[in-house]
């Protein structure tokens, strides 16, 4: 290293920043290598055991992608394509050999990589940006999150730096950018947990050698190997740095990278001179740097005939001119054909273009609904002749129109939607993307900045008012949460008049459907268009849309590209054969709970299309309350009692064909207690109140209502009642107030011949059951119009409409069907007639038993329903609870060829949590260490251990030696300013405290619900917190309120704000596993006792028991562990082979996801990956 140069060089901070970050990216690399070379085995090794490849070779060394394929070669690329995350046209095909795919596992890896790797078949020859696209765009990894692609754009920014520097801000961007993926993957690459110490180790070697003394270092001396030594790791590192941006610049120059990436000439002339300033590098790097200037002086080659082709045009468009058309004529062809679409005409009278060529160029003419228009101009080129005359087709069509007074098209015509005579109708629909920021004004706190800023979102999504005593956040969190949308991120920024600005970014899908339908497949999507502009005006920072806009695709789109957001996609489903069904439309029953009103039918001839348009009130989550999102310019709702819909077509009755319907109720009340002298009391005089609406059966000897209710709740699998209570201080009595919501379904008992009729008889079920819920009169047979009823009923206490669903069922015998309630929903005592046959198997699955089976130990709760007959034993079998699909899990049961008899999947389950956050932000706090030490030295220390316990930066087990030094580190790393030491007294004992402390810390808690989580977060904070202001270690008390009151006060008393607190649902996902007679060999040990040790430690890796194959007692405590479980023992045989062995074994256990998640798509992404982990001990080779 020449010292001149490099101290120069390296002097230089933002440089320093540019090389840790290279560096980071190469110590990353490093650590995945194991994970990759096995992870890309084993994904190369499930499609060679793919029954249509069956492990065969290709013979063919011609194979190309572009070109020719044999039948094997086109087998592999479909299987490649099928694990793409992305579409098929940006895999790069040009890495590949295809003859090569079925016998060299990186050859099938590359097709997943950045251009520029043909040559390239083994790791050490590919640079982390192909390894990290390879996790990224594979779907065998199936690594959730954006970590990998955050990660893909560290490394292009460091790779594009044009001047080799990085700010301090971004540096540390990055490196936590690095760690967080390191920290995702950590239980499946154990060796990252390293990874930190490894980057700050070659961090603290850089600022050492040239930001401190030469010689000296923490008050000791550094002798001249070690010092020798880190230069000579800094001149690799910054080799190898240099090295793979040259490899960048000359693929990218090449046309063999990423064409997103911009490319600048002038970025490879500033490496050029950038290593001809610094010898050192140009030595070491020669052959490199003899690539790059060869490339440079090709791109200047390019460059120089670029501009003789410019120059060319240039001339040739002063000769010869283009007419000049009325305004910008790029888009006449595309109005012309919108104008046929709203025009509805058939597609043999859309327009038809040719041209004819001139002397001077060509001239159009086109064919448009029987009619020919010509150009009347010459062009140069095709393109602006076909413009002219769509323009000119244009001008006379809509005179036309004028002169016949013919009604201007509109996008939206149901009138002519419901009268195709063709019978088929589309249904369009379509998603946008947002992601979009909405600050608040600057406010005097945290919290009014953040209530101002969720205030803002609520006017720009338009939902109706919040309740009494609800907050614009908590509304907007319901709503999100309900949506299932990724919740906002608040940010915080302080300013310098002590206000504080919220900003919330918010991004996910929201999905609109067209609520008419059409007899054209655009048309459907144009209105589909209209109903999201209709949501988002406010969103898009536009005006409400019009009506007499034509193109609402058009304006989508524009609106969205003016804010940089992606296209909306489109998606038109074809309906045939339309029922006479009623149902409304608006947003989409999934991701919104649009009140759209849709005005009733006129006649019964538009029934067909209402009935495939799309509920207006969405079922939600069990909990939720209904968001409303009002769309302007739509008439107000009608009753659908109104004359009009009295009409009814005549009934028609199919002797083959039965409806059977069934109708869901979203519940949302309250109850509450008479004044009592105890919460005890208060809390069994609300349920006994529950009980009596839900007309439950009484509980038996010794149990309680509350019992009762609960177990009438975990049976129907329905949200627990929410207890609040309510203490009047002068007279000592307290009032219990139980909240409860959620979904019942009711189905219709006999079935119909007509769909309406089959939904009144459900709804008629569902008025006998809650009438007492619905604080009505119990419903009169002679009533008529039962939905109608129902429905008065729930608008009267403000709850949404029920919704219908209906069944055709054809074939129908003679045999009975039940009805009652759901039976996921409630344990009704609803009487089911005898079982019917395996046609109504399906049938019989939605009704009644009976006896709802309860868990161990409970009785079940019955529900008499009024008017029906007495409650009869079922004779159905009782139903188990349905699984949830996960297709990875089944893929990785296939790679691992897991299958029955011998391996079974019996169940996969979803647990959900509370997780809770206490933010604590210490503004100029003090720490003070009351106890006294013999010296300074010893005070500061233990000061130091103290603070850094409190606020979780490391554990009491740190050496107390190192805290001083690892508090101050952390606080540099995070660009914070170090506390500020002070001690007290001359002599011993001397004590110490930390002044001018400002430090933002978050304790967490969980629980198995809101205020279990709450309480134990907030006792996390209180009991760590309290030994920094001074207070023995409080544990605080059994409620999450006094718990807050304890924490505010203290920290009050020093000064600082309220802690801030948030609560978020969680969840985790668990599989349970049967291995049955399962057979595990092993092959690879030096003797047969290391072979049966070796086995047991995979069987003990299977189950999740920590072990080491090498442990004399790891078979001891594998029979211990099957003795535990009575579990009938293992048993070891020797194989043929010299020194083999196998064990079968039979076990069933639980695999839970490692981590509780925000998502239940995320909780299961991470049981896969434990489950991976836990697969790879069944495989001899990875062990």
């Amino acid at each position: 290293m020449s010292s001149t140069q490099s101290y120069t060089r390296l002097g230089d901070e933002k440089y320093k920043n540019w090389l840790k970050t290279t560096k980071s990216l190469s110590i990353l690399r490093d650590c995945i290598k194991d994970y990759i070379e096995k992870e890309t085995e084993t994904y190369h090794n499930s499609l060679r055991n793919k029954p249509e490849l069956n492990g065969q070779t290709c013979n063919k060394k011609t194979c190309d992608v572009k070109k020719s394929l044999c039948e094997l070669c086109k087998c592999w690329k479909k299987e490649i394509e099928a694990k793409y995350n992305g579409g098929r046209n940006s895999i790069h095909w040009d890495n590949c050999r295809p003859h090569l795919w079925s016998t060299e596992k990186w050859e099938v890896a590359k097709a997943y990589m950045p251009r520029g790797h043909n040559k390239h078949c083994q790791f050490s020859q590919f640079d982390v940006s192909a390894i990290l696209n390879l996790m990224s765009s594979c779907k065998h990894f199936n690594i959730p999150g954006k970590c990998v692609t955050n990660v893909i754009n560290v490394r292009n920014c460091a790779m594009h730096s044009p001047d080799l520097k990085i700010s301090k801000e971004d540096m540390i961007r990055h490196h936590k950018t690095v760690l967080e993926l390191a920290k995702k993957l950590e239980p499946l690459i154990p060796g990252l947990k390293g990874l930190e110490k490894k980057i700050t180790k070659f961090n603290n070697i850089l600022d050492r050698n040239f930001n401190e003394a030469p010689c000296e270092v923490d008050g000791q001396q550094v002798d001249l190997q070690t010092k020798k030594t880190d230069q000579d790791l800094l001149d690799r590192a910054e080799q190898q740095a240099f090295k793979d941006m040259i490899e960048d610049f000359i693929s990218r120059f090449d046309g063999n990278q990423d064409e997103n990436v911009e490319e600048k000439p002038q970025d490879m002339k500033s490496l050029l001179d950038f290593l001809d300033q610094n010898k050192d590098l140009l030595v070491n790097l020669g052959p490199e740097v003899e690539k790059l200037k060869e490339m440079q002086a090709k791109v200047d080659q390019h460059e120089e005939q670029i501009h003789n082709l410019a120059d060319r045009v240039e001339n040739l468009e002063k000769g010869t001119l283009d007419p000049v058309l009325p305004v910008n004529p790029l888009r006449f062809k595309n109005h012309l054909y919108e104008y046929c679409r709203a025009k509805k005409w058939p597609e043999d009278k859309w327009p038809v273009f040719a041209e004819f060529q001139e002397a001077q160029g060509y001239r159009a003419e086109v064919k448009v609904n029987g009619q020919t228009f010509k150009g009347t101009k010459v062009f140069n080129d095709k393109k602006g002749a076909h413009q002219e005359v769509a323009y000119i087709a244009l001008e006379q069509l809509k005179l036309q129109d004028d002169s016949t007074d013919e009604p201007s098209s509109s996008v939206t015509q149901p009138e002519a939607s419901c009268s195709s005579s063709s019978g088929i109708t589309f249904f369009g629909k379509v998603t946008v993307d947002l992601d979009q920021e909405v600050s608040s004004d600057r406010c005097s706190s945290d919290e009014e900045a953040t209530e101002a800023a969720y205030k803002v979102l609520w006017e720009r999504f338009r939902i109706s008012a919040p309740a009494k005593g609800q907050t614009y956040r908590l509304l907007i969190m319901e709503y999100f949460h309900t949506q299932r949308f990724q919740k906002p991120t608040e940010h915080f920024v302080q300013n310098d008049d002590d206000t504080t600005i919220c900003k919330l970014k918010l991004i996910g899908p929201f999905t609109f459907y067209d609520k008419d339908g059409s007899t054209k497949k655009k048309q459907a999507e144009q209105q589909a268009a209209k109903v999201a502009l209709q949501h988002l005006s406010g969103i898009l920072h536009g005006a409400p849309i019009s009506d007499t806009e034509k193109n609402f695709k058009g304006e989508l789109k524009e609106r969205l590209d003016k804010l940089g957001l992606k296209s909306p996609v489109y998606d038109t489903e074809k309906k045939t054969e339309i029922s006479d069904e009623h149902v409304t439309s608006g947003i989409s029953s999934d991701l919104a709970t649009s009140a759209v009103p849709v005005s009733q039918a006129a006649e019964k001839d538009h029934s067909e299309l209402k009935s495939k348009t799309i509920s207006t009130t969405a079922q939600l989550p069990s909990g939720q309350d209904p968001v409303r999102v009002p769309v302007p310019a739509l008439p107000d709702p009608q009753e659908s009692s109104s004359s009009a819909a009295q009409k009814k077509k005549p009934k028609i009755e199919c002797p083959g064909i039965t409806f059977f319907s069934k109708v869901t109720v979203d519940l949302d009340q309250e109850v509450a207690s008479d004044r009592c002298s105890s919460k005890e009391e208060a809390t069994e005089a609300a349920y006994k109140v529950l009980w009596e609406r839900f007309r439950i059966s009484a509980p038996a000897e010794g149990q309680t209502y509350r019992s009762v209710i609960m177990n009438h709740f975990d049976t129907n699998d329905l949200q627990k009642p929410t207890e609040e209570f309510v203490v009047v201080d002068d007279d000592s009595t307290a009032t219990c107030i139980l909240k409860f919501h959620g979904p019942f379904t009711f189905y219709d008992k006999d079935g119909s011949t007509n769909k309406r009729q089959a939904e009144h008889q459900a709804a008629k079920v569902a008025l006998q059951h809650l009438s007492g819920i619905l604080n009505g009169a119990p419903i009169s047979d002679t009533e008529k119009n039962f939905k109608v009823e129902l429905k008065e009923r729930l608008d009267k206490l403000g709850l949404k409409s029920p919704v219908y669903d209906t069944k055709q069922k054809t074939e129908i015998r003679d045999e009975h069907v039940t009805s009652g309630i759901s039976s996921d929903l409630a344990t009704s005592a609803v009487p089911v007639s005898q079982a019917a046959e395996k046609d109504h198997s399906e049938l019989k699955s939605k009704t009644i038993s009976t006896t709802a089976q309860l868990p161990s130990g409970q009785d079940p709760v019955r529900v008499p329903v009024p008017a029906l007959p007495d409650p009869q034993e079922s004779s159905s079998p009782q139903r188990k609870k349905p699984r949830i699909d996960c297709p990875e899990i089944k893929d990785l049961f296939n790679v691992y060829n897991l299958k029955p008899p011998h391996v079974k999947m019996e169940n996969m389950t979803c647990n959900e949590n509370f997780k809770c956050s206490v933010e604590i932000n210490l503004e100029k706090c003090t720490c003070v260490n009351k106890q006294g030490y013999d010296n300074k030295k010893e005070a500061t220390r233990k000061t130091y251990l103290l603070f850094g316990c409190a606020v979780s930066i490391f554990d009491s087990s740190t050496d107390e030696k190192t805290s001083s030094a690892k508090v101050k580190q952390f606080f540099s790393q995070n660009s914070l300013p170090l506390p500020q030491e002070d001690f007290e007294g001359s002599v011993k004992p001397f004590y110490c405290s930390l002044k001018n402390i400002s430090y933002k810390v978050i304790y967490t808690g969980q629980g198995s619900s809101e205020g279990e989580a709450k309480l134990v977060a907030l006792q996390n904070a209180l009991r760590s917190l309290s030994p920094l202001f001074g207070y023995d270690s409080l544990t605080g008390a059994d409620s999450a309120e006094e718990v807050q009151n304890q924490l505010s006060s203290m920290l009050k008393g020093s000064g600082q704000k309220d802690p801030v607190i948030s609560l978020m649902p969680v969840e985790q996902a668990n599989i349970q596993l049967s291995f049955c007679d399962y057979t595990l060999k092993c092959s690879c040990q030096n003797t047969k006792r290391a072979a049966r040790n070796h086995l047991s430690a995979r069987i003990l890796g299977l189950l999740g028991v920590n072990s080491e194959a090498n442990d004399v007692s790891v078979r001891n405590r594998l029979d211990d562990w099957f003795k535990q479980q009575n579990l009938p023992q293992p048993v070891f045989e020797d194989t043929e082979e010299v020194l083999g062995a196998k064990a079968i074994f039979s076990v069933r256990f639980t695999c839970n996801s490692s981590e509780w998640e925000d998502s239940w798509d995320t909780a299961k992404m991470n049981l896969l990956q434990v489950l991976k982990q836990r697969f790879r001990f069944l495989d001899d080779k990875n062990n």
